[in-house]
């Protein structure tokens, strides 16, 4: 735990303060029997604070990088072990407090959809088991509350949640793991209505194998974004290469996936990670200059259709996708500024969008 907050910088001290940690003295051992000296056990104290959350909820959000995701898993560890530990009594009042809060707000970003590491693996396991023993057993509902950072939408779903779960968790759980249950007759009656596709507008098309939540793991798979920027970089020195152009032909594919695939209301977040930065550099890349074959000619008229309806639910998600398979200085930027958000007209814009 000490290493975990250390991350978020609690456990740094003002020069000149006293240590945190408490020292106490091992009880003293019998003379004859001569024991070897043994060092004094130690506490460490590491203070935290609802402050320091927001902070960095916001921060991975509004200035996204290696360090905020990183500050960001931290405080979703710090989050979720609290949870573990509150006591059961006081957790409605918890979760309504600031507390919650700041809980809602990191589930609301992208961390629960990147991968995990072997720590973070091994600590939603612990606490996957301990639910699947049943949610009869006592603090299942601290359980709950501290493995949801670490699952994305509809990873998981409790059986007879309204039997099992108390009123106050019921919206929540039901926007994060079951959409569905808002729809039942005694379902959530607080959760808006999902809006719905039109029947008759013009589908989204599966640009890659990996889609769904497997491809949202790819936000923050170091060693996909790492490759796809490798062969963007070896396209600038081999442009004729035909190994590399195949290859990045279907990184392109997999990257406009993602975009047709994550939450409409998560795309500036998204845009702001460094999955957003490999974006940019494709759009920029001369790689889009490349003539496209008949296939992917076709899915970017698709594409392009989508993006066209405004009142498709993933027009903006549609043209994400699409912008990957236009020369950036051949796009040209809407004269009403309401028809873009403003996050991404300013970075077409700046990449060379013509006005």
């Amino acid at each position: 735990m000490g290493s975990l907050l250390h991350w978020l910088g609690w456990g740094r001290q003002e020069p000149g303060a006293g240590s945190l940690a408490l020292r106490f003295a091992e009880p003293q051992q019998p003379q004859d029997g001569l024991p070897e000296e043994m060092p004094a056990a130690v506490l460490e104290l590491t203070p935290w604070s609802i402050a320091r959350l927001k902070v960095i909820a916001t921060d991975v959000i509004d200035r996204p990088c290696q360090a905020a995701l990183q500050a960001a898993r931290s405080a979703r560890g710090c989050l979720s072990r609290f949870w573990l530990a509150a006591p059961v009594d006081a957790l409605e009042t918890l979760f309504a407090g600031p507390v919650g809060d700041v809980y809602r707000q990191l589930l609301a970003g992208v961390l629960p959809a990147l991968p995990l590491d072997a720590a973070e693996s091994a600590w939603k396991h612990q606490l996957t088991d301990y639910l699947q023993a049943g949610f009869e057993q006592p603090g299942s509902v601290n359980a709950l509350l501290a493995l949801l950072p670490y699952l994305d939408r509809e990873a998981m779903q409790v059986t007879n949640p309204l039997q099992h779960l108390p009123t106050w968790l019921v919206p929540l759980y039901a926007e994060r793991c079951d959409p569905g249950l808002s729809a039942q007759p005694n379902g959530v009656k607080a959760l808006p209505p999902v809006p719905s596709v039109p029947a008759l507008g013009p589908s989204l098309p599966e640009l890659a194998p990996i889609t769904g939540a497997a491809a949202m793991a790819l936000i923050g798979d170091a060693s996909f974004l790492g490759r796809v920027s490798g062969l963007i970089n070896l396209y600038g020195l081999e442009p004729s290469d035909p190994e590399i152009c195949r290859d990045l032909a279907l990184g392109r594919r997999q990257v406009a996936q993602v975009w047709l695939d994550v939450e409409s209301d998560q795309l500036e977040t998204l845009y702001r990670t460094p999955f957003g930065q490999l974006t940019d550099n494709l759009i920029a890349s001369p790689f889009a200059r490349e003539p496209l074959n008949q296939d992917e000619r076709a899915l970017r008229q698709q594409l392009a259709e989508v993006a066209a309806d405004l009142h498709h639910p993933r027009a903006l998600n549609a043209l994400m996708a699409a912008l990957l398979y236009y020369p950036i200085d051949q796009v040209t930027l809407p004269s009403d500024p309401a028809l873009l958000p403003t996050w991404l007209a300013e970075s077409l814009a700046r990449l060379g969008a013509r006005r």
